[in-house]
């Protein structure tokens, strides 16, 4: 379940990475008139970011439940923290991306739509440096983590 919900929360992301323009035209116009105007973008932005921190719920409560899968072996000390402050952080970003979001319309809040704005920056930077890591980890440690990534460890 937790690699089904992984592959869910990327493909959302992909989406409002791909498809902030409407969004971000709308909070715009929400500033300047005191209007919301739910446009076919600015629906789906909100029901991808809502979907993003329910599916962040869920992986987090799954993790409590259940932990996590052990790292791949031959992996430092160094690399398992480096791994779970990373993703410490991509569930922070899941939850306060959406949180800010619905603060920034709901309200018109200028403040929250800036914290909106800066977050992706941050996250963009996560997974690129998270992408790379696993295609290091593929392709010159060739310690299965790709695997690992699409097929559940018995």
């Amino acid at each position: 379940m937790q690699i089904r919900l992984h592959w869910a929360v990327v493909g959302l992301v992909a989406v409002q990475f791909l498809f902030n323009g409407g969004m971000s035209r709308a909070f715009g116009d929400l500033l300047e008139t005191g209007v919301q105007n739910f446009t076919l973008g600015v629906t789906v932005h909100i029901v991808a970011g809502l979907a993003i921190l329910l599916l962040a719920f869920w992986r987090i409560g799954l993790r409590f439940l259940h932990g996590v899968p052990a790292p791949a072996p031959g992996h430092s000390p160094a690399q398992v923290m480096v791994a779970r402050v990373t993703y410490g952080l991509f569930y922070l970003l899941m939850l306060l991306l959406p949180i800010s979001g619905m603060v920034a319309w709901s309200q018109g809040a200028a403040w929250a739509g800036g914290v909106h704005s800066v977050l992706p920056v941050a996250l963009f930077v996560l997974i690129v440096l998270h992408v790379v890591a696993a295609l290091v980890a593929h392709f010159v440690r060739k310690d299965g983590t790709m695997t690992r990534m699409v097929k559940p460890v018995d």
